[in-house]
């Protein structure tokens, strides 16, 4: 199986189903796809579910196990769609964590270089990743537009991470 993951305006392609920072020292993984969305004619619907480790902007470590909230703080809570999960902290209206997997026809609202690599790459899986986050001191910005590790922004990149998905601060784009 192959997954695409979409920053923003960048795209990575990976047999891995995880997503992982490294600050070139140590690595963390912070997000896992343990099962993805899947339609099942005549039987339940498969739904996305994910594992994450990732702490808010001040400083609350939140856990997610299956879907469920294994540690964090009490303003926070997940929600869940059979294509999506969520996770809100209280008095904030942009998720901490967004995962959403698109079906085949949302893809033509993507910027191009992303709807040819899915085109071409045929994965099984295409999903956005958005959010406002830390992950080992890291801070994590993903918009529509762009992912900012720390102050370095990343757009319109493509990467086939072959390996698994390598996040890092390294070099921005522009």
């Amino acid at each position: 199986m192959k997954h695409a993951f979409i920053f923003g305006t960048s795209i990575f392609l990976s047999r891995q189903n995880t997503l992982t920072y490294t600050d070139g020292d140590k690595n963390t993984e912070f997000l896992k796809v343990l099962s993805f969305y899947n339609h099942q004619r005549g039987s339940e619907d498969r739904s996305l579910v994910i594992d994450a480790n990732i702490t808010s902007l001040t400083g609350e470590v939140i856990k997610i196990s299956g879907n469920k909230l294994e540690s964090g703080p009490s303003s926070v809570h997940v929600e869940t769609d059979a294509n999506r999960v969520w996770v809100f902290q209280t008095g904030h209206h942009e998720p901490v964590l967004d995962v959403y997997q698109l079906n085949e026809h949302e893809f033509h609202g993507l910027g191009s270089h992303i709807v040819n690599e899915i085109g071409v790459q045929q994965p099984d899986a295409v999903l956005t990743i958005k959010g406002n986050f830390k992950v080992d001191g890291a801070h994590f910005m993903i918009e529509n537009e762009k992912m900012f590790i720390n102050h370095n922004g990343f757009a319109n990149g493509v990467e086939n991470a072959h390996e698994g998905i390598l996040l890092s601060a390294g070099e921005p784009t522009h």
